[in-house]
C-alpha cells in the first residue's frame, strides 16, 4: 500500500482526482468495484484491517486508512455513492475513525441527507475533533434543518478558529437575522464592511437591519451607498423611495420612483406613492410624476391609464380646473368602471355642481367597494343633507356606525339629525 498511497498523495495535493482514480483502476480494479457497486454481498467486511498504510497487508486486504483515502478522491470526484461505501467500510475495523465521521458527514450534508449527517458530525465532535471545518459544517447543518439557534453557537465556534473566513461570518450573520439578534447582526456586518466597504449586498443587508432595528435613516445611508454600488434592482429603488418619502427627501423620492417607473416598479406601489404626494398637497412633484408616467402611455393598461387619470384630475382640482378635472375622471371610469377612486372625485364634482342624482349614482357605485363604503355611505349623507332628507342621511349615518363603532366622531351629527327629523314630524 505504501507506494499507491505516496502516488495518491501526490495527486491529491494537486487536484488531480481524475487521475488519481486512474491509477486505482489500473492497480485495484476489483476494489473499486465492489465500491461502486455498493458492496451489495458485504465481501469488503473480511478484507478490511485496522492500522495505517500497512506494507505487510495480504494482497486480499486493505487498510481502513487507504479506503479513507480512496472515498476522499471519490468524494473530492462528486462521486458520491462509492465515497460513501469506501467511507462505512473503512469504519468497519476502526468504528471511531474520527476522519471518517468527518468525511461521511460532510458527504451527507452534501447530498442533504440532514439526519444521518448529524450522526456523524456530532460523533466526531464527541471523539474530541475541533476543527473550524467541523463546526462549520454543523453551523451549515442546523441552519438547513432551522435551527438557528444551534447555527449560530457553531459558526461562532467556527469562528474563533478562522475568525476572517467569509462563509463563516455569512452563515453567522442570516443565522442572528433569524434568531432577531439584529443588533449583533448589525455590529458583525459593521465589522465585514471594514474589511470590505465596496461590497454592496453587505449594504443591502444592513439597510435590512437597521429597518428591523428601528434606525431608518441609517437604513437610508446604508440603501443609497448599496444602489451607488450597483444594487439598484427595482425592489431597492422601491424600498430607498419610501424610506425617502417617510423621512422628508421628496425629491430623491420621486427621482427613485421615475427610475422604478422605467424599470417596471409595482404599479400599485407607484399609485400607493402618488396618493401620498396629493395628500401631503406636494402638487409639484406629483406633476413631474404625472408626466413621467405620461411619456410611456402605450406601455400602461387600460387600468392603469385609469388610475394616472385620476391623479392628473386631483392636480386639475387644485388648480381649480373644474372642466379639466371632469373630464379626466369621465374618462378614466370609462377605461376602468371599477375605479372607486375617481367614482368618489367625480361624485364630489357633481354634488358641488348640484347634480344630485348623478352624484348619488356615483357614490352608491363607490359603496359597493369594502375599503369605500364608509366614505360613499358619508358623501351620501351629506348629499341627503344638501336635499333636505334628514332621516335618509340619519339612517346613512346609523348604518356607518353599526359597521364601525369606532366612528363615535359621528354622534353629534346624528343627534343633531335626529332633532331634524323631530321637528320635520
Amino acid at each position: 500500500e505504501t507506494t499507491i498511497t505516496t502516488e495518491l498523495l501526490g495527486f491529491i495535493a494537486k487536484g488531480e482526482y481524475a487521475e488519481a482514480l486512474l491509477l486505482l483502476r489500473e492497480q485495484q480494479e476489483p476494489l473499486l468495484q465492489l465500491l461502486e457497486t455498493g458492496d451489495p454481498a458485504g465481501l469488503l467486511k473480511s478484507r478490511v484491517v485496522a492500522g495505517g498504510f500497512m506494507p505487510s497487508t495480504r494482497p486480499n486486504q486493505i487498510s481502513a486508512t487507504l479506503l479513507y483515502l480512496i472515498g476522499h478522491i471519490y468524494f473530492s470526484d462528486e462521486q458520491y455513492e462509492p465515497a460513501e461505501t469506501a467511507f462505512k467500510s473503512a469504519l468497519i475495523p476502526l468504528p471511531d475513525y474520527i476522519r471518517v465521521h468527518e468525511s461521511l458527514g460532510l458527504l451527507y450534508l452534501q447530498t442533504k441527507r440532514f439526519d444521518e449527517s448529524r450522526v456523524h458530525l456530532a460523533h466526531a465532535v464527541s471523539l474530541g475533533m475541533n476543527t473550524a471545518n467541523l463546526f462549520g459544517a454543523l453551523g451549515y447543518l442546523n441552519q438547513q434543518t432551522n435551527n438557528y439557534w444551534g447555527a449560530s453557537s457553531a459558526y461562532q465556534q467556527a469562528m474563533i478558529q478562522e475568525p476572517d473566513n467569509a462563509n463563516w461570518q455569512r452563515g453567522l450573520l442570516y443565522s442572528l437575522v433569524q434568531t432577531y439578534q439584529y443588533q449583533s447582526a448589525l455590529t458583525l456586518v459593521e465589522q465585514l464592511l471594514q474589511a470590505d466597504p465596496d461590497d454592496a449586498n453587505l449594504w443591502v443587508f444592513r439597510t435590512q437591519l437597521s429597518i428591523q432595528a428601528g434606525e431608518k435613516s441609517a437604513a437610508l445611508t446604508s440603501l443609497e451607498t448599496a444602489i451607488r454600488l450597483g444594487e439598484n434592482q427595482v425592489a431597492n429603488l422601491q424600498v430607498c423611495a419610501s424610506l425617502h418619502m417617510e423621512l422628508g427627501s421628496i425629491a430623491r423620492a420621486v427621482e427613485l420612483l421615475q427610475s422604478g417607473f422605467a424599470q417596471g416598479m409595482d404599479f400599485v406601489f407607484i399609485n400607493q406613492a402618488l396618493e401620498w404626494l396629493e395628500q401631503q398637497g406636494e402638487w409639484t412633484y406629483l406633476e413631474a410624476m404625472l408626466t413621467t408616467m405620461r411619456s410611456d402611455w402605450s406601455g400602461l393598461d387600460d387600468e392603469k391609464r385609469s388610475r394616472v387619470l385620476t391623479r392628473e384630475a386631483s392636480v386639475s382640482l387644485n388648480k381649480d380646473q373644474q372642466a379639466a378635472a371632469r373630464a379626466a375622471l369621465q374618462e378614466a371610469l370609462q377605461l376602468d368602471p371599477s375605479n372607486a377612486d375617481a367614482l368618489m372625485a367625480l361624485g364630489a364634482i357633481q354634488r358641488d355642481a348640484r347634480n344630485y342624482n348623478q352624484a348619488e349614482l356615483l357614490f352608491q357605485r363607490a359603496s359597493a367597494y369594502t375599503r369605500y363604503r364608509e366614505n360613499a355611505l358619508i358623501s351620501l349623507a351629506q348629499l341627503a343633507i344638501d336635499q333636505d332628507n334628514f332621516q335618509r342621511a340619519l339612517q346613512l349615518l346609523r348604518e356607518v356606525v353599526s359597521n364601525n363603532p369606532a366612528r363615535s366622531d359621528l354622534s353629534r351629527n346624528i343627534d343633531s339629525l335626529e332633532n331634524l327629523v323631530l321637528l320635520q314630524e
